[in-house]
């Protein structure tokens, strides 16, 4: 018989089932034909109940796929929609690259690119600091709340209704006076970032500091990224946040463009 005792996994056995669910995936790289387990068995000196019960598991989570005629296993879908994902994000900072760095050189402030992370935090990918003195660090891998900033209101104003409820719905902390914690006014907010086009955010995340925010579109016209402008708020005026405004605009246009993106007909 081919079995294994029953056992309550340790931390060292349930390792070890991710190292043979990486090798299972990995024998599938290196062959253009399906594998059984039988085949998967033998190439990698397993238990056929091993191979099995992985390939289940892999199955669930569609890593991998069954044919139903042959019973014989493939990769799956699931690693195609993962691979899009880190393909999506290199080719948004490819594409956003040489326009960071002239939108940086042109307003001699800071320039970031973010996104909004999956448990709802958006997070700096790409950027240039500002020349002078006096700046917004604004570091790659910062976490921010997105009702606090600049970037974070664009990305709010275009997301789902039901996503946008969940996330106003939690408490919405105060980092200074000016921190709009209020879902109704928020939501006014957001209507007005869509129709503008663009988010400001006026010492909402630390007393000083000022921001403003564009939306970068993928080819089917869905906001995956923000470029943000900030700096200290003796700089960055209302006169000034409007011109910003404009330059940001563009530059996301510009790496939207890049990116298939045509407008709306």
């Amino acid at each position: 018989m081919d079995e294994e005792p029953m056992k309550k996994p340790s931390s060292g056995s349930r390792l070890q089932s991710v190292d043979r669910a990486i090798a299972i995936l990995g024998s599938f790289v290196d062959t253009a034909s399906d594998l059984g387990v039988t085949d998967l068995s033998q190439q990698l000196g397993l238990p056929k109940s091993t191979v099995h019960r992985l390939l289940t598991t892999l199955e669930q989570g569609g890593l991998v796929e069954q044919d139903p005629a042959t019973e014989k296993y493939r990769l799956g879908v699931g690693l195609v929609r993962m691979a899009g994902r880190v393909l999506m994000r290199m080719d948004l900072q490819q594409a956003a690259q040489s326009h960071l760095q002239a939108l940086a050189q042109a307003c001699q402030e800071t320039v970031n690119l973010s996104i909004l992370t999956s448990d709802d935090k958006v997070i700096n990918i790409a950027g240039f600091p500002s020349p002078r003195m006096v700046r917004n660090v604004g570091w790659i891998g910062r976490e921010m709340l997105p009702h606090s900033v600049s970037s974070g209101k664009v990305l709010l104003a275009h997301l789902s209704e039901q996503r946008v409820a969940h996330i106003l719905a939690a408490e919405l902390p105060h980092f200074t006076e000016e921190t709009i914690t209020d879902p109704t006014r928020l939501r006014e907010e957001l209507a007005q970032i869509r129709q503008q086009g663009y988010a400001v955010a006026r010492e909402e995340l630390e007393e000083g500091l000022s921001a403003v925010a564009a939306p970068i579109m993928d080819h089917e016209g869905h906001v995956i990224a923000v470029i943000s402008v900030s700096g200290p708020s003796f700089r960055l005026t209302e006169d000034r946040l409007v011109e910003l405004a404009a330059m940001t605009c563009e530059a996301a246009e510009a790496v939207s463009r890049q990116l298939g993106y045509i407008g709306e007909e």
